[in-house]
């Protein structure tokens, strides 16, 4: 049962990198396999064994969430299809067909081995965090990249931001941001690693983060850290200082232009000025915002955002057509009713969190939700659905645990 869980989610972080051809990955391979697997324990405990399995209402109320976007989201996309001869891709069709596999595969686990998901979840997140944070100081080095990169064949200047086995960097800061905070929180519940460990990490981190060019994620990541580890970032800053004295001193001009340079984008970046895209996303969070006045409120539909950004004719959009905010992507996809769900069950979460003081969890949603504004399209990035569910089961968890102790 653990090596089915493991393959499951070692494939949802290894994406479309490795398999046979662009189609048949790891993950499109195994899930037909854990899905019927999963689904027959969970058959055989509750119709078989008549084996009474208690379900949180938090995990029956997120659950609910899911099947009900993938109802409503479908059946927008038939109708409108069919009435209003909107065109949709049939990759998409089957990514989003995929997608609901998946969510309710994991919720087969959750309701079959609630322990064993959380227990092998964490581990299998700090190997891929390992092999992740390994593979992309690889490609900040050579700048290669494996051929699903958007980088694979750019110009060698461009190559140094690592992508890993995602298509461009934000995706991949987006997950590898979701993981560090994930693992620190979950193998360090009591803040009691060595300073020097934590040091370690965030300054091999921040380096990854800052090559790939994600400006949310790494003010995102710089302010978990302040959060989590204030006084080894204290430590950090401090070490940094005198190398760089060393640095300056030993560089010779050409290299002391580059840094400045660097420096000088760094602080721009940072800014969130006109020299990069923030001004284009701001345009395309105004028509995501109008979108619904177009289909009374409805949505457009599996994966539509991009001909419903096509389809305006302004040139402050640049011909960029990705949402850039998964909020927003999934209320042009699939509209009101569902994005307000989905606010209502976040809000639910932070605040469940706050009361019960499960500070980290709350901190790690929050900064869920802020990353994902960095992320070019997050609706078949599958690794997201992954934390999401990880949030929702330690919360239910973290709840119940809460009762029991107060029971007794």
């Amino acid at each position: 049962m653990k090596i089915f869980i493991v393959v499951l989610i070692s494939s949802i972080f290894i994406m479309n990198s490795f398999g046979i051809g662009l189609n048949l990955y790891p993950l499109r391979l195994f899930l037909p396999i854990a899905l019927i697997y999963f689904f027959t324990v969970l058959f055989q405990k509750v119709i078989l064994l008549k084996q009474k399995i208690k379900v949180e209402p938090l995990v029956l109320y997120s659950l609910f969430f899911f099947v009900f976007m993938f109802l409503h989201t479908s059946a927008v996309t038939f109708i409108r299809f069919e009435l209003f001869n909107a065109s949709y891709e049939l990759n998409s069709i089957l990514n989003f067909s995929f997608l609901m596999f998946l969510i309710l595969t994991l919720y087969a686990i959750i309701l079959s081995f609630p322990k064993e998901f959380l227990s092998v979840s964490r581990y299998v997140i700090l190997v891929f965090y390992l092999l992740y944070s390994l593979f992309s100081l690889y490609e900040i080095k050579t700048g290669n990249h494996l051929p699903t990169s958007l980088l694979f064949d750019a110009p060698w200047w461009m190559r140094h931001s690592p992508t890993v086995v995602f298509y461009n960097s934000n995706d991949f800061a987006a997950v590898f941001s979701l993981m560090v905070f994930y693992i620190t929180s979950t193998f360090d519940k009591n803040k009691s690693w060595p300073n020097g460990l934590v040091v370690l990490l965030m300054l091999i981190h921040i380096i990854i983060i800052y090559y790939s060019m994600s400006r949310l994620a790494l003010i995102l990541v710089t302010l978990f850290f302040v959060y989590r580890y204030p006084k080894q970032l204290l430590i950090l800053l401090a070490l940094s200082f005198p190398l760089a004295l060393i640095y300056f001193g030993l560089a010779n001009e050409s290299q002391l232009m580059k840094t400045f340079d660097s420096i000088i984008s760094l602080k721009n970046d940072l800014a969130f000025n006109e020299r990069e895209s923030t001004s284009v996303r701001m345009y395309l969070y105004k028509y995501a915002l109008l979108s619904p006045l177009s289909n009374f409120g409805m949505g457009f539909g599996i994966d539509y955002s991009a001909e419903y950004y096509k389809s305006i004719n302004d040139p402050n959009l640049h011909y960029i057509v990705n949402p850039h905010s998964f909020m927003f992507e999934l209320l042009i996809n699939s509209g009101v009713l569902i994005s307000l769900f989905y606010i209502v069950l976040n809000a639910f979460l932070i605040i469940k969190n706050f009361t019960l003081r499960n500070y980290d969890t709350m901190i790690q949603i929050v900064l869920f939700n802020l990353i994902l504004f960095s992320s070019s399209s997050s609706l078949f990035l599958w690794p997201i659905y992954l934390f999401f569910i990880v949030y929702i089961c330690n919360t239910s968890d973290y709840m119940r645990n809460i009762e029991i102790k107060s029971k007794k």
